[in-house]
């Protein structure tokens, strides 16, 4: 690949078509709060461009030029693309008509890929699946057995043990797979179908305080599968996505009015950020600070692993 079709090596996990909904001004600029360590909060402006990226954020170490990028250039960019003509779609006519299942699919998966794009998760991915894979324990090497059960032609080709079979993909195989179920974790198919059934809503808010939005941007209340299960997105400072099993449950969520919901979804966006909130401009200085990572939403190995908080079904 020549230098001037390189592959981007600045990967965006809080993409630019979505934080520049909390940009203005010429040149557009938006709030940001970055928590840099314990207790050192700083508050500056920045374009959207600037903010949520990590160099090299998705590549995989071992790997060189597309292939270390292949997260982002066959995977995170395109999809991105639809997500953003989807957003586009919900501004402009809200979540109303026909909506075929390849465009459900688009924005569903935008969702759902929020929940594991961030560093950390990608960073456990990274650490995490090289390191098990390195050395597979019992329950991995029973389930490698159990195939031979369930196809004994596989006796004919396959090595004896996952330790051998492991050996014989070569030392960077617990990378690739890494790659992989980074690419199945932002496509999962049973929380994606969950969130394609519920009921979609995009509001517009006329309270005069304003949306906030984080490194941690998607709100879970309750397990996908509950009958009280409700998602929210913060898509401006003015307009919000939900998704819910039914209208109901979005109902009740504004019984106290939009100022109150207003601040409940900021508060809870920005405790769970793991570094980094945005907004529109810096009229929350006051509290965003004391309340920056407070609570962070638990990374995507914790998921894998059962540990920490997981994303229940039912």
């Amino acid at each position: 690949m020549s230098a001037n079709n390189a592959a981007p090596s600045t990967h965006h996990y809080i993409p630019i078509f979505y934080s520049k909904r909390w940009a203005s001004g010429a040149p557009p600029l938006l709030t940001r709060y970055a928590l840099w360590r314990p207790g050192i909060v700083s508050i500056d402006r920045k374009a959207p461009r600037g903010v949520g990226w990590e160099r090299h954020g998705y590549s995989f170490d071992g790997f060189s030029g597309d292939e270390a990028e292949a997260v982002e250039t066959k995977l995170m960019s395109p999809k991105d693309s639809l997500a953003s003509r989807m957003l586009a779609r919900l501004e402009q006519c809200g979540a109303d008509g026909h909506w075929n299942d390849d465009d459900r699919f688009a924005w569903t998966w935008f969702l759902v890929s929020l929940l594991v794009r961030g560093p950390q998760d990608v960073e456990s991915a990274k650490t995490n699946i090289s390191r098990e894979w390195a050395n597979p324990n019992e329950r991995m090497e029973a389930r490698y057995q159990k195939l031979f059960d369930d196809f004994p032609e596989m006796r004919r080709h396959a090595a004896p043990t996952l330790r051998e079979y492991i050996g014989s993909m070569g030392d960077d195989y617990g990378k690739r797979l890494g790659v992989k179920i980074m690419a199945y974790m932002t496509d999962h198919n049973e929380i994606s179908t969950a969130i394609a059934n519920m009921h979609w809503e995009v509001r517009w808010l006329k309270a005069p305080s304003l949306l906030l939005t984080s490194d941690r941007p998607l709100r879970r209340d309750y397990p996908f599968r509950s009958p009280n299960s409700l998602i929210t997105l913060p898509i401006g400072p003015k307009a919000v996505f939900l998704a819910a099993r039914s209208r109901e449950v979005i109902n009740r969520v504004f019984r106290d009015g939009e100022t109150e919901f207003v601040r409940k979804n900021n508060r809870l966006l920005v405790r769970q950020a793991r570094k980094f909130a945005f907004a529109f401009d810096d009229q929350d200085r006051d509290w965003v600070p004391r309340n920056l990572a407070k609570e962070p939403q638990p990374g995507f190995f914790d998921f894998i692993k059962g540990s920490g908080t997981p994303i229940k079904l039912s």
